[in-house]
């Protein structure tokens, strides 16, 4: 007997009864069942598979109710090298044996397939190949399996391997859910302690650095092109040749608005005579004073290190005042690599231009580029604050300690993107954590609300993969602490962002536990956020909160089922703040050049339009006729407007689609072929061919 779950007006609640079916298939204690659960949203997914694992994997010492029999869960990601689902489950059971006597077989729940669409043709395959083995495996397994798939993943299997489709037992089918922006750590580099601001280095200091690269580094850099440089006093329009990887030609690449400028701290160059002061710019400025030559200039000309150092400030002064170009960021780099080789190991400069190399690395990587190289820069830039922790102590050199570890976690936190996202993210926790130890409040309270920030974001990444409820409990709690140290009137901008981002804590926690009372601190965050993220102060920002209040109210009203008042209450809040980020995202992109936001766009349509489904669909929450007749009309604009905003054939395309003829069909339901050729008469003419053959 074959079983279908799935989901036809409801979104989540419908998904919390989807779920109760699969956990009690799976509790039966059946054998040689395969199910599939098919997700397309991956933060949903991975929400229902860590209920589940934790649910059903202590279950096996406690008898579960209505008299079913004990089971384990276990949870294996897909090899996405070498796919062999059965063989890995296999491969446990070889390590883990049971005893069929006194012991049920556990079940297995199979992640990370979707991953395997970043894999060549020949692996994807593969993989569909090893599935058409389930004959072979199966009765040897005595196991049940729940594999969790896309949909494109879905249709690929059934259509092309009808030889696992047909030993399938169950289909349960989720709906993904509205879900806000993930919170973010600091968009600004911290200001670092500076010696006096350098003017444009003379004449007189331009040509002594020319002879000294010339006398002594031919061999190292491109001659022409240095003479170039200090010659015309900076203006590098002459085409560099490449100094390190190729960049893909994308000179111009404004990394500061890709959010590339994350909590990075540039420090000093300082000859021990130097003395520091403070700046209140957000970036610091190169700090290294032209040397100062004798009056016969002739005699002496600045040291190797020196003349080095002056070229990477140079072009560091570039980068901070907004020009961060590949070239820019290569000659920097290989200017301050060249300086190390001439610096004593022992002298306190080294430190800091090893951060400064750190920082730059880091920038370099978020250029856009292949995606290996970028990982290499990444990596390069982790090595070097690597190697500057241990040119200092902690004791000797508290904030400059702190200021690298803090910037060490924020590549972490970056290469965890790429690689072993939970052990990087730990690093990540690691490194601020340590930073912290030594960035004291009373010292400096802005950067230790900063590292604050950033520790809380990188709890709340690590909460998406294992152990939510502590670790998203350490990001609230790490946010709150940020939030003491922060104006909300002097430091407007970062205290609305921790506040957006303590929301979204609050939104995630409440998927595991307390539904209703995180969801309602979670709407008092992004309420307060929005305070000071006002249209016309931060547009951009102020549509990202109010996409992610929009949210909070839409999981608000499903927890509300019961309470039809309540529920309309919430679905009206949640309708004004998806129309405020539609409506401020629409008048960005009509700016020259358009602004970015920080969200999806057309999935708020999509969660708009499922807004005004509901209140369409549902007698209970009180809207009469002609009341229900507007939100369905609204409900198949916004899921056109999405459709016709992504590419055709893409998810988010058919996805939409599948909104579109859902609102056509519920046309027909309430008022006939009178109601459906109204709904067809508002559906864009080259959409027809795709909707009509499937009404």
């Amino acid at each position: 007997m074959t079983v279908t779950d799935t989901v036809a007006h409801k979104i989540s609640s419908w998904n919390r009864q989807i779920y109760k079916r699969l956990k009690l298939a799976l509790s039966l204690g059946l054998r040689r069942q395969i199910f599939v659960a098919i997700c397309d949203d991956l933060s949903l997914r991975n929400r229902l598979a860590d209920k589940l694992h934790g649910e059903l994997g202590i279950t096996c010492a406690i008898a579960p109710p209505n008299g079913s029999i004990p089971t384990n869960l276990v949870s294996l990601n897909i090899n996405v090298n070498d796919p062999h689902p059965f063989a890995q489950i296999s491969a446990w059971l070889a390590q883990n044996p049971y005893s069929p006597i006194t012991t049920s077989p556990p079940s297995f729940q199979l992640l990370g397939i979707e991953r395997l669409t970043r894999q060549s043709p020949t692996i994807q395959q593969l993989f569909l190949r090893r599935l058409q083995s389930i004959e072979r495996y199966l009765p040897q397994l005595d196991a049940n399996v729940l594999l969790w798939l896309p949909r494109p993943w879905f249709h690929s299997i059934v259509q092309s391997v009808p030889e696992f489709w047909q030993w399938h037992t169950g289909v349960f089918e989720f709906e993904g859910e509205p879900t806000p922006l993930p919170p973010i750590g600091s968009t600004q580099p911290e200001a670092s302690p500076t010696a006096v601001t350098t003017q444009q280095t003379t004449a007189s200091f331009q040509e002594t650095l020319q002879t000294v690269l010339t006398q002594e580094f031919e061999e190292n850099l491109d001659l022409e092109l240095l003479q170039g440089i200090v010659g015309n006093n900076g203006d590098n329009s002459r085409e560099m040749e490449p100094l390190l990887a190729p960049t893909n030609g994308n000179s111009g690449a404004n990394l500061k608005d890709n959010g590339m400028l994350k909590a990075v701290d540039f420090q000093t160059h300082e000859t021990p005579t130097q003395q520091n002061s403070t700046t209140s710019q957000p970036l610091s400025e190169p700090s290294q004073e032209s040397p100062h030559l004798p009056a016969d200039e002739s005699a002496q000309t600045p040291s190797p290190a020196e003349a080095y150092l002056q070229l990477g400030n140079h072009y560091r002064h570039a980068i901070e005042q907004g020009d961060p170009s590949p070239e820019n960021l290569a000659i920097a780099i290989q200017s301050y690599e060249q300086a190390l080789q001439w610096l004593d190991d022992t002298s306190p400069q080294v430190p800091d231009v090893l951060n400064d190399l750190g920082n730059l690395y880091w920038m370099l990587s978020r250029c856009p580029q292949d995606r290996g190289i970028q990982l290499s820069y990444l990596e390069q830039g982790i090595q070097s604050y690597q190697l500057a922790l241990t040119k200092l102590t902690a004791q000797q050199a508290p904030q400059t300690y702190a200021m690298i570890q803090n910037n060490l976690g924020a590549a972490y936190g970056d290469l965890a993107r790429y690689q072993e996202a939970a052990e990087n993210l730990e690093l990540s926790i690691r490194a601020y954590e340590e930073a912290l130890h030594y960035r004291h409040p009373e010292n400096d309270p802005l950067k230790y609300a900063s590292t604050q920030n950033n520790l809380g974001t990188a709890y709340w990444h690590l909460a998406q993969h294992h152990s939510p409820v502590n670790n998203l409990q350490a990001a609230i709690g790490a946010y709150a602490e940020a939030l003491y140290y922060y104006n909300s009137r002097s430091n407007a901008t970062n205290w609305a962002m921790i506040q957006n981002n303590l929301g979204t804590a609050y939104w995630n926690l409440a998927q595991y536990e307390k539904p209703e009372t995180w969801l309602e601190l979670a709407v008092i965050a992004y309420k307060d956020a929005l305070t000071y993220r006002t249209p016309e102060v931060a547009p951009a920002a102020c549509a990202g909160t109010q996409n992610n209040l929009g949210t909070a109210y839409w999981h608000l009203a499903d927890r509300c089922v019961e309470d039809p008042q309540r529920r309309a209450e919430y679905l009206c809040h949640c309708i004004s703040a998806y129309e405020v980020a539609i409506a401020l995202a629409e008048k960005l992109a009509q700016h020259h050049p358009p602004t970015p936001i920080n969200f999806d766009g057309i999935a708020t349509r999509n969660n708009l339009g499922l807004a005004h489904y509901q209140f369409a669909t549902e007698p209970s929450l009180g809207a009469g006729k002609e009341e229900q007749s507007k939100h369905l009309e609204a409900a198949l604009h916004h899921h056109v407007q999405a459709c016709m905003g992504v590419t055709a054939r893409s998810d988010a395309y058919q996805t939409s689609l599948e909104y579109i003829i859902k609102a056509i069909r519920t046309f027909y339901q309430e008022q006939g072929i009178t109601g459906q050729n109204l709904a067809l008469s508002k559906i864009p003419g080259q959409l027809l061919p795709e909707i009509l053959p499937r009404l």
